[in-house]
């Protein structure tokens, strides 16, 4: 169930009130024409109120409570937002936030497990019965993210609603000065010593900084939600998966009494079967063997919309005085409903970097990097091996593409192509491995050599990169022509 207006007007008063808060760091400038230029200093502001904004603010006021904080949220919460299945394993990270019993208080509906017909055409059940909470939760997402910045709220973190982040930049004073524009479309400066980039797959401020995404795959998301007819009830509330030749397919419960079903693809795929339509849609929809039954007695409340749902990761999560935490730093496949759990632990764990940058620590900022960075890699390894279990299309583009396989022989000779353009070319390059490791892999090649020594040459510089990452980044950069087989 949706914030009914009564509750949502409440909140945004509450909120707007801290708005308005008198702050000890906060100042006000007269500008051209005796228009009022509105100047708000913070040590640290954050850019964007999901869950991983929130958590970042609520644990840094734990952590670091002499720091005064500011929580920049593009939205009012109050628009629908695409939920999630959260696991019980979330519950010490929101005890450990302090908000577990608001978590509680807002009675999301009870997820008993989860089950998928993944392997085989049996459909098999993964309960959560085992788990000392005994369930998880199918998130009102709208609810869920406004109970966290209320609850920033109530803890004397100045919250901007309806705010949009426009641009920034360093300034000698203060480290950063960031345009804000306010719910009523009047420009407000904002100066922080720190900046946290918690804009999810945007990671808007990261790439303000020149920092460049690095994409694993193209998986998108096609939705279509469903509304019960006649009010019958659903007979299960658990989470389903289906694999099918060209993807996966997945259902699960939704506020207000819908069902979400959505069909997984690469983007390509998608526009080739013409998955947006329709009529296309549902005619694939009644092919799955399971899927279907779930919504036999619904019907579609919309066309379908399309979604970005890639494993993705910024060529770096921090730098000069600032970091990126949860989807803007890194992004899972759907498939480990691990995205709200990953939100909130990188939050947790950016604030303890932050509290020890304010304390002077220089390395603070590189070690919360190489957090990140195994864990991605372990993410990714599980990734693989999951759906290395699939084999039953093992021809189907979309599932080659993700059993990550080795086809290039290690004595293969290769060298630099003399492609047109190459320079170019390769920074439109995006997958695999940041654009300066894919450069440095060219330049390896410049003189040919066998395509082992070229892994082990490029091993020597970036150590913490797996091997299997190394070779298929040369791989693609084959097939895009960048390098080639040179002769014996």
């Amino acid at each position: 169930m949706f914030l009914d207006c009564g509750k949502t007007g409440r909140f945004r008063h509450l909120i707007i009130s801290a708005i308005r808060r008198e702050s000890a760091k906060r100042t006000c400038k007269i500008g051209s024409l005796n228009k009022q230029e509105k100047t708000f200093r913070y040590d640290v502001a954050i850019l964007g109120g999901g869950p991983a904004g929130t958590a970042t603010a609520l644990s840094l006021r734990q952590h670091a409570p002499s720091l005064s904080l500011a929580l920049i949220e593009q939205s009012t919460y109050d628009s629908i937002r695409i939920g999630e299945t959260l696991p019980p394993i979330v519950q010490p990270l929101l005890e450990q936030l302090g908000v577990w019993n608001a978590f509680l208080n807002e009675e999301h509906v009870p997820a008993y497990g989860s089950c998928a017909a993944w392997g085989s055409d049996k459909l098999l059940d993964n309960e959560f019965i085992y788990h000392p909470v005994g369930r998880g939760w199918h998130l009102d997402r709208t609810r869920f993210d406004a109970m966290l910045a209320r609850e920033a709220t109530n803890r004397s973190i100045a919250s901007y609603p309806g705010s949009k982040f426009i641009t920034s930049q360093p300034t000698g004073q203060k480290r950063w000065r960031l345009a804000i524009q306010d719910e009523n479309r009047d420009e407000i400066s904002i100066q922080a010593d720190f900046v946290v980039d918690a804009t999810g797959r945007r990671s808007v401020f990261a790439r303000q900084q020149g920092v460049r995404k690095v994409f694993l795959d193209q998986l998108f998301g096609v939705f279509v939600f469903f509304t019960l007819n006649g009010g019958s009830p659903l007979t299960d509330s658990y989470t389903m998966v289906e694999a099918w030749e060209e993807g996966w397919w997945y259902s699960a419960l939704v506020p207000d009494k819908k069902i979400a079903v959505v069909c997984m693809s690469d983007i390509d795929i998608v526009k080739r079967i013409g998955l947006t339509s329709s009529t296309k849609w549902i005619e694939l929809m009644n092919e799955t063997r399971y899927i279907k039954d779930r919504v036999r007695d619904a019907e579609p409340v919309a066309a379908p919309s399309v979604h970005a749902a890639h494993s993705q990761h910024l060529e770096r999560v921090a730098g000069d005085a600032w970091l990126a935490v949860g989807d803007a730093a890194t992004t899972f496949d759907p498939l480990s409903s691990l995205g709200i759990f990953k939100g909130l632990r990188s939050g947790i764990m950016a604030s303890y970097a932050i509290a020890d940058y304010f304390k002077g620590s220089s390395s603070s900022l590189e070690k919360y990097e190489a957090i990140l960075a195994k864990e991605f890699e372990e993410y990714l390894s599980t990734r693989t091996d999951y759906y290395g279990r699939e084999r039953r299309w093992k021809s189907s583009p979309f599932w080659q593409r993700r059993y990550d396989q080795v086809t290039l022989d290690p004595r293969q000779m290769l060298r630099l192509s003399e492609m047109p353009g190459k320079a170019a070319a390769v920074e439109r390059l995006s997958m695999h491995l940041p654009v300066p490791d894919l450069k440095y892999l060219c330049d390896i090649c410049v003189v040919p050599r066998q395509a082992q020594e070229i892994v082990s040459k490029f091993k020597a510089r970036r150590k913490s990169v797996q091997d299997r990452r190394v070779i298929l980044a040369l791989q693609y950069l084959v097939a895009e022509g960048m390098i080639q087989a040179a002769a014996e």
